[in-house]
């Protein structure tokens, strides 16, 4: 379907953020004059009152810059065939290459500042506090001025492999319609968001195979593009003088590269024997003579699946989350009410589900919304990063509003978890609580801690290659992630060919080192939701007072004090053993 011909219902509201094309050309010059008004300070930041002063047009800057630069994404992120979205981001990337070349002075001249003066403005700025922390931080790995300089002005240059692969996936892959007792549609974002998870296993198996067949055109293509982002990692790791590559993208998300080595070997360990007896229950729930990859996600229970409509998920959604309070409760529910929602299903469309916060304001949420319980959980997943935004942004400025990656996908998950508990003791009917607890599996962790972990498994193995030098091509990923997927699935599963190619499928690979917070935020989640479990309701009460006021800190913590704040361990790979023998348990009572 055409956007055009979609319900205006299912569609988001962007006006909170650019009201017309004129709002967006006063809010572009607004982001280049505040850029102009910055660069004026160059040379002139000496103390305290000229750094704060600085700063402050900073906070400002940053402001404007979100909404029209979210406005951009939003807009393309919704229709990639759009010739207009091109034009947003074309016009938003020329204000930025300017906006950025004004200000690369910035750090540099901040971090010359005397440590005293440094050490001040850390303790009275507390509005620039996590921004100020990073740049003190920086100072051992500061180039000079000149490298900033240019680097600055090639940033456009270093975010192209990820705009070049949204480009290739919404505006050029194009897939043959399946014949099967009637012409089926097929598209990318049928293919991942419906068919990969139908319980008509010819409709699984036919789709994988035309998925695969076309994506393999592109492979060549998709590989130089990912090796330029590999290699630009690779670059600036060692243009800011770290000595691995792992190093300078784990300390973009202050974790130790301990922690990052631990939680990948317990993955490797722990997980792959309870997914493999996952596995056998879908084998034999079809009768299937083999297990192969295109039948990993097919439903173990679709019999209970039911229609449900957006009306209907505001119900679960209520009373699910009802443990937060009514004030989180309301909040959540206004993004279905006041279109900050996009549910359509169009061509061009984003795949997969998102939410973009904006600071003082909302967030938005990209969803593909098929009528099932399997969107409300989705929502759930992303109404819990609007949650953690919202929080984020109310006692912080826009400088410390966002907090490490390596926690942002714990409140998502947490909503999920409080869901599924509420739908197990909302009956008494035992299927329907196994059905839940597959739910949990199928929605919860499958794609988010499964998916993503071999993601990132196989990520360390790709950045292993880079730091000695190698070169990457399709035949390299592709080896790399059928060894990966051959390793963890064992003989149980079949590798067909064309399983290899799941690499192209992601976008995370273009965020660093992302598809290992997945299994880091789903571990802390699933550790407060136990902890949840075992309380008195005084004791609820306080853990999720407590929960509120850790949100609230926004990138004021490191993901390990954040963790501790909440009672959590991350370290040794406690959390993450934790949750792994928690999904062997939930597998288990499916067994039953």
């Amino acid at each position: 379907m055409l956007r055009k011909d979609v319900d205006d219902k299912l569609k988001w509201d962007l006006t909170d953020l650019v009201k017309d094309d004129e709002d967006f050309e006063k809010k572009l010059e607004e982001k280049v004059s505040l850029s102009k008004n910055i660069s004026d300070f160059k040379g002139k930041i000496k103390d305290l009152k000229s750094l704060e002063e600085v700063l402050k047009l900073y906070e400002k800057y940053l402001e404007v810059d979100r909404l029209v630069g979210g406005f951009a994404s939003l807009y393309f992120s919704e229709d990639g065939t759009n010739t207009k979205a091109y034009d947003y981001l074309e016009e938003y990337d020329k204000a930025d290459t300017v906006s950025s070349s004004n200000m690369s002075f910035l750090d540099d001249e901040i971090m010359e500042l005397p440590d005293d003066v440094l050490d001040e403005a850390l303790e009275k700025l507390d509005f620039a506090l996590v921004y100020l922390r990073r740049l003190k931080k920086d100072k051992a790995h500061k180039p000079t001025f000149a490298v900033v300089d240019a680097l600055t002005k090639l940033n456009p240059v270093f975010n192209a492999p990820y705009g070049i692969w949204e480009g290739a996936i919404a505006g050029d892959v194009r897939f043959n319609s399946l014949k099967l007792d009637k012409e089926v549609p097929m598209t990318f974002g049928l293919y991942e968001d419906k068919y990969e998870g139908s319980s008509n296993t010819e409709l699984r198996r036919k789709s994988f195979e035309e998925f695969v067949s076309v994506m393999r055109k592109y492979q060549t293509t998709l590989a130089l593009n990912y090796n330029t982002q590999l290699k630009a990692e690779k670059a600036l790791s060692e243009i800011y003088g770290f000595e691995s590559v792992f190093d300078y993208l784990l300390d973009l998300q202050d974790i130790r590269r301990e922690v990052y080595e631990d939680h990948i070997d317990t993955l490797k360990r722990e997980l792959p024997k309870h997914m493999r007896k996952y596995a056998k229950l879908v084998k034999e729930k079809y009768g299937l003579d083999k297990m192969t990859y295109a039948d990993l996600k097919a439903p173990l229970m679709p019999e209970f699946e039911k229609d449900i409509s957006i009306e209907d998920s505001k119900d679960y959604l209520r009373k699910g989350l009802a443990i937060f309070g009514k004030d989180y409760v309301n909040e959540t529910i206004k993004h279905i009410e006041n279109k900050w929602i996009d549910f359509a299903q169009n061509e061009g469309k984003s795949t997969g589900a998102f939410c973009d916060s904006y600071y003082k304001l909302h967030s938005y949420v990209l969803i593909s919304w098929m009528g099932k319980m399997e969107d409300v959980f989705v929502l759930a997943h992303e109404l819990g990063h609007a949650g953690h935004g919202r929080y984020s942004s109310m006692d912080n400025s826009i400088i410390n509003m966002e907090s490490s990656m390596y926690i942002s996908e714990m409140p998502s998950t947490c909503n999920e978890m409080l869901l599924a508990n509420y739908l197990i003791n909302s009956t008494d009917d035992e299927e329907f609580k196994k059905w839940v607890r597959v739910q949990m599996i199928e929605r919860t962790y499958y794609h988010n801690f499964v998916t993503h972990g071999i993601e990132a498994i196989y990520q360390r193995e790709v950045y292993r290659r880079i730091d000695k030098g190698e070169n990457i091509n399709a035949d390299k990923l592709n080896e790399i992630f059928r060894n990966t997927l051959e390793e963890f699935w064992g003989d149980d599963v079949e590798i067909l060919p064309g399983s290899e190619l799941t690499w192209m499928r992601q976008p995370h690979y273009f965020m660093g080192l992302y598809p290992f917070t997945y299994q880091a935020g789903l571990s802390i989640g699933t550790e407060l939701f136990r902890k949840l479990q075992t309380s008195t309701e005084s004791e609820k009460e306080a853990i999720i007072e407590n929960y509120k006021e850790t949100m609230k800190t926004g990138g004021k913590l490191s993901p390990e004090d954040w963790a501790k704040k909440l009672g959590v361990q991350i370290e040794g790979g406690k959390a993450l053993k934790d949750t792994i023998q928690y999904i062997g348990e939930i597998i288990d009572e499916i067994s039953k």
